[in-house]
């Protein structure tokens, strides 16, 4: 069977241009394979130093601990100065690592996917008052001043316990990153159909660049062997995570050098009273978790 040049031209033209067409989406292919690697490779890298991190903040409570308590049994009984003294110590280090098992668990619990909201009647101002007090070792050694609005009697109907860390985390946050002798202000009001609660401090403050990075799981804008704040990189994600399951939302403003304010709105759940609210299947972080 005779081809024509006409044919041949067009068949070899037709191949030419699927030739092209597989290199385009090989190129295509190879540039996305080269990008999950990368983000691959800086999801290793972030767990590594998240891992790293808390090891730190749970190893050094609790060796702090177990010196203090070693040191308390010496402790004659007459040395009533020194025994108070070491027991506040403990105190603090006991309130620290449970700040810290707390964020853990919490976080664990979000990526089953199984986590539920349960809504009971929550006095807000106790809760916040109780968090305070929680976190008063860290005010004093930092000589950190609190201001926050009256006690008007304020009941919301959420879930105790993810409000507990969902606000820990801000004023935990307001507390390390803020100036020594600077000022953790705190706001909080009823609005139609919800809550809102904000935290402002006088501190290090976020540049715009690091702004959409500071909710990402594991990570901080100061890492490294060297970096000069404690943490883990988990606290806002969790927050994050925790307020939106409850239906609301977390926003930060930010100056360098100035301070940050974080708010926090969420809606009541009256309808929920009684009910559970899951997200089975939802998957609230990206990426599986592994301690």
């Amino acid at each position: 069977m005779k081809i024509t040049d006409d044919k041949l031209i067009e068949e070899l033209q037709r191949r030419l241009d699927e030739k092209n067409r597989a290199l385009f989406d090989l190129e295509a292919l190879n540039r996305n394979l080269k990008m999950v690697n990368k983000k691959l490779k800086e999801s290793e890298q972030l767990k590594s130093n998240f891992l790293s991190n808390l090891r730190n903040e749970i190893n050094n409570p609790l060796a702090t601990l177990t010196a203090l308590t070693s040191e308390l049994l010496s402790v004659g009984c007459k040395d009533n100065e020194r025994y108070r003294s070491i027991a506040k110590m403990l105190h603090a280090e006991a309130l620290n690592l449970d700040f810290q098992v707390r964020n853990i668990m919490a976080a664990s619990e979000l990526e089953s996917g199984e986590t539920a909201v349960y809504p009971t009647k929550v006095d807000i101002n106790a809760l916040v008052d109780d968090i305070l007090d929680d976190f008063s070792w860290m005010l004093e050694d930092k000589k950190i001043s609190v201001v926050k609005d009256g006690s008007v009697p304020m009941w919301l109907n959420t879930d105790s316990e993810k409000m507990r860390i969902a606000i820990s985390n801000l004023i935990s946050n307001a507390i390390i990153f803020n100036k020594e002798g600077g000022k953790v202000i705190i706001s909080k009001g009823l609005q139609e159909g919800g809550f809102s609660f904000s935290v402002e401090d006088e501190g290090i403050g976020i540049k715009r660049s690091d702004l959409p990075l500071i909710f990402d799981r594991f990570r901080q804008v100061d890492m490294g062997a060297r970096k000069a704040y404690r943490g883990h990189g988990l606290g806002l994600s969790v927050s994050k995570a925790v307020v939106e399951l409850m239906g609301g939302e977390i926003t930060v403003k930010s100056r360098p050098g100035k301070g940050s304010a974080f708010t926090v709105t969420i809606p009541e759940q009256q309808e929920l009273e009684g009910e559970d609210m899951t997200v089975d299947g939802v998957e609230l972080f990206d990426g599986a978790m592994e301690f």
